[in-house]
């Protein structure tokens, strides 16, 4: 993405990019989001190209920042729990809980997380682990799984390599696939990842 200018709070708004991420808001409810294409966001915007390509790179930008202030709210709020002093108890339970929030917001924001991690992946040959939005969901799901397993609640299984085995199938991929191709609801989705996460490797007493 775009370099992050200084944060000055007396620099004076960027009134082009308002109009792109409200005309491109616009467009993709419309449309959709395959169906909308960066010179069509110009157009709707009353942009030349050249000044919507100065502002974003490609439309996986555009929904980065649409979703921006979404996924920052949802990811705080997740960290925020696991800092709490209840949370130090019933990692499992705790973890059971996210999973189905997680799958929740993707759920709700699944094809603009799929074009951000399209766009992300494609031009710059990376997996979508390395995404902040997906780096930051594995840290917060190895941290429970790390509590999990100290407090003898699962299997003798690595944290850091099972939470990201979680993140491949809280994907929006998955969830879009299931969803389309097999007609599955977000309870059989939920219930598939906590079968395998979660009563696959809870310890039997």
């Amino acid at each position: 993405m775009n370099p992050s200018k200084p944060n000055d709070s007396s620099a004076a708004p960027d009134l082009y990019k308002e109009r792109i991420l409200e005309a491109a808001r616009e467009l993709f409810t419309a449309n959709g989001l395959e169906a909308v294409s960066m010179h069509a966001i110009a157009k709707k915007a009353g942009i030349g190209q050249g000044s919507l390509y100065r502002r974003f790179t490609d439309k996986g930008e555009i929904c980065s920042l649409l979703l921006r202030d979404s996924t920052e709210r949802f990811l705080s709020s997740l960290e925020m729990e696991l800092a709490l002093p209840e949370a130090e108890s019933d990692a499992l339970g705790h973890l059971r809980r996210s999973i189905s929030r997680i799958v929740g917001f993707i759920e709700q924001h699944a094809e603009l997380l799929q074009l951000i991690k399209s766009e992300f992946t494609g031009k710059k040959q990376l997996t979508q682990f390395e995404h902040p939005f997906f780096r930051r969901l594995n840290e917060f799901l190895t941290q429970l799984l790390t509590r999990a397993a100290a407090a003898g609640e699962i299997t003798d299984v690595d944290p850091q390599f099972t939470a990201t085995a979680l993140i491949a199938v809280l994907s929006p991929d998955l969830y879009l696939y299931q969803l389309k191709h097999h007609s599955s609801t977000k309870e059989q989705i939920t219930d598939g990842i906590l079968a395998l996460f979660v009563t696959g490797i809870q310890k039997r007493q």
